[in-house]
C-alpha cells in the first residue's frame, strides 16, 4: 500500500519542496526498495497568525500565491545536490482532500502544525513539525521572525525570504539537516518497520 508524506511550508517555493525532492533522493539511496510504497509530495498551508503579522506588517502577499514555478534560489541549491526539477512544476496549497488523505504532514512552523490539528483534529496523529521529528534541538533561521534586522519589513519581504541566496541556503542547509536526521522517523511515522526498511 503506498504511503503519502506531504511537507508543508508557506509558499512552497523553498523549504517544503526542497524537502520533498530531497527526502525522494533519500529513498533512492538508501532504501530503493521503498520506492512504490512512498509518496512524497509538497504544498503551502497560511496560518492565521502568519496572515495577521504580514496584514500588520502592510506587506502583503505576492497574487497569485500558489501556482508559481519553483523559486530559482531553491532550483539552484537542489541542482548542487544533483537534483533537476522539472520547469513545468508549481506550487499549490494544501487542500482538505490532501490532508485527509496523507498519511503523514511534516510542518515547517509550529503554527501550521496546530493550525491544522484544529482544522483536521481527526489528523492530529499524523502532523508533525520538521523540528520535532529530527529531535532538531539548535534555533531554526524561520524561527527569527519577521522582525529579524536582516529581513525587510516591505515590499522586499517575500524577495528577500524566497530568493536572497544567503538566507535560502541557510534555511535548506537546515532542512538538509533534519531530513537527514529524522528519516528514520519519517519512515517509522509512515508505519514502514525496520524489516521492510532494510528489504533489498
Amino acid at each position: 500500500m503506498e504511503r503519502l508524506l506531504i511537507f508543508v511550508c508557506i509558499s512552497n517555493r523553498n523549504r517544503s519542496p526542497f524537502a520533498e525532492f530531497f527526502f525522494s533522493k533519500l529513498i533512492s539511496e538508501r532504501n530503493k526498495n521503498l520506492i512504490p510504497s512512498i509518496k512524497v509530495m509538497s504544498c503551502g498551508f497560511i496560518p492565521q497568525k502568519m496572515k495577521e503579522k504580514i496584514a500588520a506588517l502592510q506587506v502583503g502577499f505576492p497574487d497569485p500565491f500558489y501556482g508559481r514555478p519553483l523559486a530559482l534560489s531553491t532550483r539552484t541549491v537542489l541542482l548542487q545536490e544533483g537534483i533537476a526539477v522539472p520547469d513545468g512544476w508549481r506550487t499549490k496549497a494544501l487542500t482538505l482532500e490532501a490532508a485527509q488523505e496523507a498519511d503523514t504532514i511534516i510542518t515547517a512552523l509550529t503554527e501550521q502544525k496546530n493550525e491544522l490539528i484544529g482544522l483536521y483534529p481527526e489528523a492530529a496523529d499524523k502532523i508533525f513539525t520538521i523540528k520535532e521529528i529530527s529531535q532538531w534541538e539548535d534555533r531554526l533561521i524561520w524561527e527569527q521572525g519577521f522582525m529579524h534586522k536582516e529581513i525587510p519589513n516591505d515590499i522586499y519581504f517575500w524577495d528577500y525570504v524566497e530568493e536572497n541566496m544567503d538566507h535560502v541556503s541557510i534555511a535548506l542547509s537546515q532542512m538538509k539537516k533534519m531530513l537527514i536526521m529524522g528519516y528514520s522517523h519519517i519512515l517509522d511515522k509512515l508505519g514502514l518497520n525496520h524489516s521492510e526498511r532494510s528489504r533489498e
